[in-house]
């Protein structure tokens, strides 16, 4: 008698904490006990596709909506690659809600990654952990989980480089570093001069041409990276986009796209992590990082709310950026 093989499909999803950091994401199973990449039954009395059912069964256990990765293909293969599982496997299965005698899922396999770890886009139904290869290796989890994830650690940082590289536009970066300098001229004007009204309204006057330019620019592509424009300049179009606060949703959309770039490995982490708070502040959020400050009722430079300020630190760490005391010192001495 043929054995009775449910459809499955799982996710293993991977992001990165930094410039060489790289974490995976794993659901501790209400059954099993241990932790496990997230999935579960494809609804195939709905006809669900396994794609559909890794992304839904990903999103109600970890939170997570990831960007699947397209199946590997050879370098130089001329056609592009689809989203697909990465591997199917038959894993043995015991009783269940769906069987109450040993059975097999045929499991679909994809792989994706997180742009944002500290921004899942749901409420996780189970408890949910982010594990490097050292904590992989000894996390309570089942043989293939192990396997794979390890595996997968060792080579996520080549799927998610674009797979037409970049190359360098002379152009594009001496437009930036032109756009920057006129950002910063008003900025470093001394402090008596900046608040004129005249000085006020060509500070305005400028953010608004680059804003308005840059929208243009990343209407038909994607952030200028590090192989396009090099590190300094890529700075550049990170600090237009710091400076457009009258524009919430262009910095919440560039906030996206910079996050698809720093886990390309295109920018740089630290400007992620300020524009990541510097949304979160603005829509009365707390922020990760401790990038963001206000002033107290003393007038002293202080940060805006911090989610789990007792582990501020570390994740400033994991970016590149200072201890936040170290920061608030030089901002205060820099205001002073």
């Amino acid at each position: 008698m043929a054995p009775i093989r449910h459809l499955t499909a799982s996710a293993y999803l991977f992001a990165r904490f930094g410039p060489s950091s790289w974490r995976m994401c794993v659901i501790k199973h209400p059954r099993h006990g241990g932790y496990l990449a997230p999935g579960g039954h494809v609804r195939e009395e709905q006809d669900e596709p396994p794609l559909d059912a890794a992304l839904r069964e990903t999103l109600e256990a970890s939170g997570y909506r990831p960007r699947l990765l397209p199946v590997p293909l050879p370098d130089g293969y001329p056609h592009p690659g689809v989203i697909g599982p990465w591997w199917t496997v038959d894993i043995a299965a015991g009783p269940d809600g769906r069987a109450d005698v040993r059975h097999l899922h045929r499991d679909h396999i994809y792989v994706g990654v997180v742009p944002l770890p500290y921004e899942p886009q749901g409420r996780s139904e189970l408890p949910v952990r982010w594990v490097d290869r050292a904590e992989l290796e000894v996390l309570d989890t089942p043989a293939d989980t192990r396997i794979l994830g390890d595996h997968l650690l060792g080579t996520i940082v080549n799927a998610v480089r674009p797979s037409t590289p970049p190359v360098p536009d002379e152009d594009l970066a001496a437009e930036l570093l032109r756009r920057q300098e006129l950002d910063q001229e008003a900025r470093l004007l001394p402090k008596a001069s900046r608040t004129t009204p005249e000085t006020k309204e060509r500070w305005r006057t400028i953010d608004r041409d680059n804003r308005t330019w840059q929208e243009q620019l990343l209407a038909t592509r994607w952030w200028p990276g590090i192989s396009e424009v090099g590190e300094r300049v890529g700075a550049a179009a990170w600090l237009i986009v710091q400076h457009a606060d009258t524009e919430p949703d262009f910095q919440l959309r560039c906030r996206d796209l910079l996050a698809e770039a720093v886990l390309a490995g295109e920018a740089d982490p630290r400007h992620g992590a300020l524009l990541q708070d510097r949304v979160r502040v603005a829509r009365h959020r707390p922020q990760v990082f401790g990038t963001q400050l206000l002033s107290d009722e003393a007038g002293e430079l202080v940060s805006a709310p911090i989610w789990e300020a007792d582990q501020v630190d570390l994740r400033r760490l994991e970016v590149g950026l200072e201890p936040l005391a170290d920061y608030l010192r030089s901002c205060r001495q820099a205001a002073g």
